[in-house]
């Protein structure tokens, strides 16, 4: 294998992100939120109130702190900030009812544009294992075994 190869992966593997972000940003812009936002109501729906920290810990979309993410979705109304009456510090994150409202749109948008990926007859469980074995040993691999979404 040559360094070309290397190179060439990681063009195809950006190019693949791009597309699918870009679709993801255009099916979710009716919605106000971008995929990233969506990906943060989603967590905080399927884990209850969070810590920022905890949200951070399984957050794929975000490699540092989410605080600007989380930011703008407290000012469209989307999610709660309560300060820890213990630890003036600490700050819980929830869904506020907007937030709660939107989570049943986003999972049709998602579902439907996975359907959508499936059509294309590609062998994801394939494709995901050297995914999988690139990933393996980073905080990458705690965040999806943390939601559920790494398969030994």
């Amino acid at each position: 294998m040559s360094v070309y190869e290397a190179t060439r992966f990681r063009y195809l593997f950006k190019s693949v992100e791009n597309i699918v972000n870009k679709e993801l940003t255009h099916l979710l812009a009716p919605l106000c939120i971008t995929s990233n936002q969506s990906e943060v109501l989603l967590v905080l729906q399927e884990f209850g109130t969070l810590s920022l920290k905890k949200l951070g810990n399984l957050l794929i979309c975000e490699g540092k702190s989410p605080s600007r993410l989380i930011s703008s979705l407290i000012k469209k109304g989307l999610v709660i900030k309560e300060i820890s009456e213990k630890d003036r510090r600490t700050s819980f994150l929830s869904l506020s009812s907007g937030g709660q409202d939107l989570i049943p749109k986003i999972l049709a948008i998602k579902t439907h544009y996975d359907r959508q990926l499936l059509e294309e007859g590609i062998d994801f469980k394939a494709l995901s294992q050297p995914f999988k074995a690139f990933i393996k040993g980073t905080s990458y691999e705690e965040k999806l075994k943390a939601r559920f979404m790494w398969d030994e």
